[in-house]
């Protein structure tokens, strides 16, 4: 599939991930502070990347052909957006072998895996969706909503919670609170410190058709320039024919803890 998006830019018993910063911000702060909320939103200032095509192939025969139109036809039907069509479904597991990311380009406040594997629909606000119904597509979506998902800096961000967050009451409160924020009745977290988090890689907790959830290990230096380990936990569920992130309550977007040794799969921009 195509990339060319290639700028790249930079849950003790805290909590991460409000309404407002709504992901990393604040555990970082938090964490490295001792005891915090946090949360993250996205920039809207990088430009759009063209949606990911079907690489080019020889012609099948027409039974072949029927087949890959059928089998199209019934991805489409299952799928939110048209371009998950052309996404790579590869069931294969990533609890122990992390999967190849084409590019780690800018997106919300830090840099966000695309490939073939997901990542193919760029939302007005800059988020991106659109992933397989597969294990790879479930840890893209973690990846990505968990520095790039941020409701509360404008009205286009304030649309994600539909597409990117699971239906029900915990999605109401955080879009409730994201438009305090957006209003000035509610003051939002410093999400500086999410531009500071290096991936490193990922636990898999668990996985199913219809949810996932994975611990994503994080670098960053603390008010000392030491360099610290976190650990944000972000489940998901496969909703409305893409992966959606499973907010921990209706004021964290995710919960955050500090990186305790656990044996974790590398991956990251720096991998």
């Amino acid at each position: 599939m195509s990339t060319q998006d290639t700028t790249q830019e930079p849950k003790a018993r805290p909590k991460w991930f409000g309404a407002a910063a709504m992901l990393l911000a604040l555990v970082l702060v938090g964490l490295l502070a001792w005891g915090v909320r946090v949360l993250i939103f996205p920039s809207n200032d990088e430009p759009a990347a063209d949606p990911p095509t079907a690489a080019t192939q020889t012609a099948p025969s027409s039974a072949s052909a029927s087949a890959s139109a059928t089998a199209a036809a019934v991805a489409d039907a299952n799928t939110a957006w048209d371009c998950q069509v052309d996404l790579n479904n590869d069931d294969a597991s990533v609890a122990d072998s992390a999967p190849t990311v084409e590019e780690w380009v800018a997106g919300g406040y830090n840099v966000i895996p695309f490939s073939e594997f997901g990542g193919c629909q760029k939302q007005p606000s800059g988020l991106r969706v659109g992933y397989p119904h597969t294990e790879t597509g479930s840890l893209m979506a973690a990846a990505t909503y968990s520095v790039a998902l941020d409701p509360s800096v404008s009205n286009e961000a304030a649309q994600d919670l539909e597409v990117a967050v699971a239906e029900g009451s915990n999605r109401v409160l955080l879009g409730e609170r994201a438009q305090r924020i957006r209003d000035g009745l509610e003051q939002s977290e410093d999400t500086s410190a999410i531009t500071r988090l290096t991936l490193l890689g990922y636990i898999q907790n668990s996985y199913t058709d219809d949810a996932a959830s994975y611990r994503l290990i994080y670098s960053a230096p603390d008010a000392s320039g030491l360099e610290q380990t976190l650990i944000a936990q972000v489940d998901l569920v496969w909703e409305d024919g893409d992966w959606k992130l499973d907010p921990a309550s209706g004021t964290e977007l995710v919960t955050g803890s500090r990186y305790q040794g656990q044996p974790y799969v590398q991956w990251g921009p720096k991998q």
